[in-house]
């Protein structure tokens, strides 16, 4: 097993967030976590990376528990999250945006890498000298996309990555994460879009109020009529 998140509890004060998620994610899959806001997806993923304190639970990565790990110590060793509304830096370049994805790496020269995702993503090879400010809502989720590339993840962890994006931008999204997963790169993607999110998916999770209510093959929560019509219905 690639990831597994066992018993894992969040807590913000008063505020539980996550109440005891079990999840796990094998080499080359897709896995989808689903829920309306508050539902604890976001504070999930924020606990995988290590930006979150944990109340209980822990995390194994590649066998080895990585509770105690710095949030850049996870980077560098593969597990790599594209945040929820992007956070580019918008006072830099498009190409040096790229460049703080390798920030972790040590040494080598990633300019091969570089010339890849500009070949990968053409709007931004013709825009890479230009400040991110200029890029429009698609173009910064690539290249918040690009940037997570350039750290070389064996997980990629996206939050909301079709959030504010146009019905066919998202068709687009959804064909890269696709194409990234081809290439051998495992996903764990929490997403409102749930029917695009099941259709791309190898299985899901579903959550509530921090609580896994539901898992499975995107077939069978799709089969689950309470399930679909309370959780599954908006996407």
């Amino acid at each position: 097993m690639l990831l597994e998140i066992n018993d894992i509890d969040v807590r913000y004060r008063r505020n539980h967030a996550v109440k005891t998620i079990s999840l796990d994610i094998e080499q080359g899959e897709i896995v989808t976590v689903l829920g309306a806001n508050g539902a604890g997806k976001s504070s999930l993923l924020k606990a995988i990376q290590g930006t979150v304190h944990l109340s209980g639970g822990n995390v194994v990565f590649g066998g080895e528990n990585i509770s105690h790990w710095t949030a850049p110590k996870r980077v560098q060793n593969g597990l790599s999250l594209v945040p929820e509304g992007r956070q580019i830096f918008v006072s830099m370049s498009v190409e040096d945006n790229l460049l703080m994805g390798a920030y972790s790496r040590k040494y080598g020269d990633i300019s091969a890498e570089i010339e890849a995702v500009f070949e990968r993503f053409q709007n931004l090879k013709e825009r890479r000298h230009m400040s991110a400010a200029v890029l429009s809502g698609g173009e910064q989720q690539m290249l918040a996309i690009g940037r997570a590339i350039l750290a070389r993840p064996k997980i990629m962890m996206l939050d909301e990555p079709s959030l504010g994006l146009s019905p066919l931008l998202v068709k687009q999204l959804f064909e890269l994460i696709k194409e990234l997963n081809d290439d051998g790169l495992s996903i764990l993607l929490v997403e409102q879009n749930t029917h695009m999110a099941l259709q791309y998916a190898d299985r899901g999770y579903v959550l509530e109020l921090g609580d896994v209510v539901a898992s499975g093959t995107p077939e069978n929560l799709l089969a689950d009529e309470k399930l679909t019509e309370a959780y599954l219905g908006d996407g």
